[in-house]
């Protein structure tokens, strides 16, 4: 299952752009969600057995990334991070 996570545009056109759309997607466990909802960006997903990706290329995983200089851990806010600029993908 993979979950990617699109700022601004270009996005698919099959994007939820709701919370409510999302969330249902998520709650159904849909084999791939496009969304522009990043509130839902988090350790959670990984745990509930997502791949996650920030505009559909740089995968956020537990440990160490690509996209950041930090390593990935479970109590990480996934979101704050995004919000400071912390991922480059």
């Amino acid at each position: 299952m993979e979950i990617h996570f699109y700022e601004g545009t270009p996005f698919p056109k099959d994007c939820y752009h709701t919370w409510w759309d999302t969330r249902s997607a998520i709650v159904m466990k849909r084999e791939r969600i496009n969304t522009t909802q990043m509130g839902y960006l988090s350790t959670d997903l990984i745990d509930a057995g997502y791949k996650v990706f920030l505009g559909g290329k740089a995968e956020i995983k537990l440990g160490a990334n690509e996209c950041t200089g930090r390593e990935i851990k479970v109590e990480h806010n996934l979101f704050n991070l995004w919000k400071a600029g912390e991922f480059n993908g």
